[in-house]
């Protein structure tokens, strides 16, 4: 029997393999079945050695939920061995339906290539419609090898997510963070990195029930990693203070340590923009900007800070920017509740001897 479009009741068309037009519109054969989210649950040490789930993935979690509502199916992906069940209850309860878990001991270790080519096959396997990874150092080498291996486009370091129906609208900042552009993918699926720290982490919200898939992985070409450290700061994460001092390039040195003194005062910690790294005075961890860490303090003092548009993209996010500066038309001004007018290194003693 031939569908509306066929007058003589044959079915014969030259497009879409020999498919009606009547028929491909009826019933929407030409329509993408991706469907879903899928988030690479990357995982650290702490301090005593105990394997835990990194924080961004929690707000990358949260975020999915706060778009759809908790509508769509949400995959998980982890890598590594025994040392994972713990962690079950607490990505179930984040959110995750299916856990797929590549299960091998070798690849407790980071291998970005058989990462990536465990991951390709788990997305053709699940078809999402969104894939999502934490713009971490491994999360930018693991993703464009995902992407390659699924000739899929790729947005980097999104600072906002959004959902049109199935398309995802990632935000980043643009042309050295003088704009910041919204980006549609024209293909499934849409893979995006998200900076850690832009969105909250939020709590658990159901029962840590789901499912888990144990994947066998059949990637056997792995470097030789000699050794791996991690280096860490001996300071507090700034992506989870509350209260920031940020110090820029009008500060002296010896001020550094009023600055840490104050932060100790107000409970705070002391971060910085990118001039004062570059001198060798901070550790990169430390900074706030594009090519630093994106904060949401509740208070943001900025002392001797001009605002560069690449450091105001890292504090959209501020509950409240306070900046102390010689020049009352500095950059920062744009963003800054207050705006303090003087010697940033004076006002900076001041408020640490009255406190």
């Amino acid at each position: 029997m031939g569908c509306e479009s066929c007058t003589d009741g044959s079915c014969q068309s030259e497009e879409k393999g020999g498919l009606p037009p009547g028929m491909l519109q009826r019933y929407r054969l030409g329509v993408d079945r991706s469907d879903g989210f899928l988030v690479w649950i990357e995982t650290e040490r702490d301090a005593e050695g105990n394997i835990r789930v990194c924080d961004h993935v929690k707000e990358l979690l949260g975020k999915i939920r706060q778009m759809d509502g908790g509508r769509s199916r949400v995959w998980g992906v982890i890598f590594g061995h025994l040392e994972l069940k713990p962690l079950y209850p607490e990505l179930y309860a984040h959110g995750v339906d299916t856990l797929y878990e590549v299960h091998d001991r070798v690849l407790s270790t980071f291998h970005p290539e058989a990462y990536a080519d465990n991951l390709a096959q788990i997305i053709v396997r699940t078809e999402p419609a969104v894939v999502l990874f934490g713009a971490t150092p491994r999360g930018r080498e693991l993703a464009p090898r995902v992407a390659a291996r699924l000739d899929a486009g790729l947005t980097a370091d999104c600072t906002e997510l959004a959902l049109s129906d199935r398309d995802l609208l990632m935000t980043r900042p643009a042309f050295g963070g003088n704009v910041m552009a919204t980006i549609r993918c024209t293909s499934f699926p849409q893979m995006a990195t998200v900076r850690p720290g832009v969105f909250p982490v939020p709590e658990p919200f159901r029962e840590g029930k789901g499912t888990v898939i144990y994947w066998q992985s059949t990637c056997r070409i792995l470097k030789d990693i000699i050794s791996s450290e991690i280096k860490r700061d001996s300071g507090e994460d700034i992506t989870k203070a509350r209260i920031l001092i940020s110090l820029g390039a009008g500060v002296k040195r010896e001020s550094i340590s009023v600055a840490e003194s104050l932060a100790r005062k107000l409970g705070g910690t002391v971060s910085c923009s990118r001039k004062l790294v570059e001198k060798g005075w901070f550790n990169q961890s430390r900074q706030v900007g594009q090519s630093g860490k994106t904060v949401a303090p509740d208070l943001y003092l900025a002392f001797g800070i001009s605002g560069a548009v690449q450091h105001l993209a890292g504090i959209g996010l501020a509950g409240r920017v306070i900046a102390i500066n010689r020049d009352a038309n500095a950059g920062i001004s744009e963003v800054a509740d207050e705006i303090v007018v003087g010697d940033a290194n004076a006002i900076l003693r001041e408020l640490e001897r009255s406190l």
